[in-house]
């Protein structure tokens, strides 16, 4: 499980430290800047200082806000900046004539606890770690308890950094939930879920949630079958995503080949559309070592091969498919379960759609027996549904006959 670590100011975005206890303003000014869609000569003419200025403040090693207040307000003004991240109280943008600095005692009455985020951070990567690991229903009670207060808590939020810190976890949360009850099968609470984090994400403006939020949504819409609607979000999540952390960036690009896939309706331009964001996704999970991020997502070889398979089998290229298992297969981290799951399962898929349903129903019984043991409803109930098209194909093959006897055995 990663370092539990937490900055007040990542409810607007990733940040490094900066000057005193705000975050760096060089940071800062790029961040909104690439947000807004304006390059540095741009952003320079609008506030009609020099390209030079500009370049300086964003500069890494640049750590001093600017020492005149006034310039603070057009830069928040300009790129709609929220005032704090610049040191400014909100009266500030309000009256132009009346300039005050936000001083220390005050910054600090305008945040949540950072203990007390942290407790909640660290309550999102225990479960996160049991979602991938096992079962994330070991700590659903606590999980519940944990969220419940977390509402309790942004009640009491009496300014909007606060409650904007208190939206960021409760998006983060719903993220969770919404993965949560789509294993449970409870599709439509999780679509419920997924559509309250990217409202909560788009209000905010936050950069990677907007584009964790639309990735764990457009999932939802995978396990649906509304695979329009889930390529709308994939692609909804790209321009958030190539300004992410690489982690999160991959996986959105992993998602963008998925749902470009079942869209493609046998166009080849559009399958080789969905193998190129796979490409990039295999780039970025090449790199290895990656730095986990607040999404908590796993960009790896392992699950990018397995979803490129997937691709692969719809196209009708089965000797590709089984050959991008196989990668799959090589990187496997035997800690993740769930992805141990999913390359049994698209194994079977290819297999069926070979017609070899002995080796299909080999495939199901190994998933069978490991999603037992986590106990995953959704991927019992597709181990369920792929028996039947093999009953229905081969109904004296051993193999079926093995399968359907081990899920009415411990059903």
């Amino acid at each position: 499980m990663r370092e539990i670590r937490y900055y007040w100011w990542e409810v607007y975005g990733h940040f490094s430290p900066g000057e005193g206890t705000l975050p760096h303003i060089g940071d800062v000014i790029r961040h909104y800047r690439k947000l807004r869609g304006l390059t540095t000569e741009e952003l320079a003419a609008l506030l009609q200082w020099s390209t030079r200025y500009i370049k300086m403040l964003e500069s890494p090693s640049n750590q001093k806000m600017p020492e005149l207040l006034p310039r603070r307000v057009l830069l928040a003004k300009a790129l709609k900046i929220p005032p704090i991240l610049l040191g400014l109280s909100s009266i500030t943008l309000i009256d132009d004539t009346t300039i005050h600095g936000i001083n220390a005692q005050t910054q600090v009455d305008e945040i949540v606890d950072t203990r007390a985020m942290a407790f909640y951070e660290g309550m999102l990567a225990l479960s996160w770690d049991f979602y991938y690991t096992s079962s994330v229903q070991r700590s659903a009670k606590q999980l519940e308890a944990c969220f419940e207060l977390l509402n309790h808590d942004a009640q009491s939020a009496t300014t909007d950094t606060q409650k904007d810190q208190y939206d960021s976890m409760r998006c983060r949360f719903y993220q969770l939930f919404s993965l949560v009850a789509r294993d449970q099968t409870e599709i439509d609470q999780a679509l419920q879920h997924a559509s309250d984090a990217v409202t909560l994400a788009l209000r905010l403006e936050n950069v990677e949630l907007i584009a964790s939020a639309y990735l764990r949504r457009a999932r939802v819409y995978m396990r649906r079958q509304e695979y329009l609607l889930a390529y709308q979000d994939a692609q909804n999540a790209l321009p958030y995503a190539d300004l992410s952390r690489d982690p999160l960036k991959g996986k959105v690009y992993q998602m963008a080949g998925e749902s470009q896939a079942f869209v493609a309706n046998g166009t080849p331009e559009l399958q080789e559309k969905s193998l190129g964001y796979f490409n990039v996704a295999g780039k970025i999970a090449r790199k290895g070592d990656l730095q986990p991020d607040g999404s908590f997502v796993k960009v790896d070889l392992t699950s990018v091969y397995i979803e490129r398979a997937e691709a692969l089998t719809l196209f009708g290229r089965y000797e590709d498919a089984h050959n991008a298992l196989a990668i799959a297969r090589k990187n496997l981290s035997p800690e993740l379960t769930r992805w141990e799951i999913n390359l049994l399962l698209e194994e079977a898929k290819t297999y069926f759609a070979e017609g070899d349903f002995d080796t299909c129903c080999i495939m199901l019984l190994d998933a069978l027996k490991v999603v037992r043991a986590v106990n995953l409803q959704a991927k019992e109930a597709r181990i369920v549904g792929m028996y039947g098209l093999c009953k229905e194909n081969a109904p004296s093959s051993l193999a079926v006959v093995k399968l359907g006897k081990a899920l009415v055995k411990s059903a």
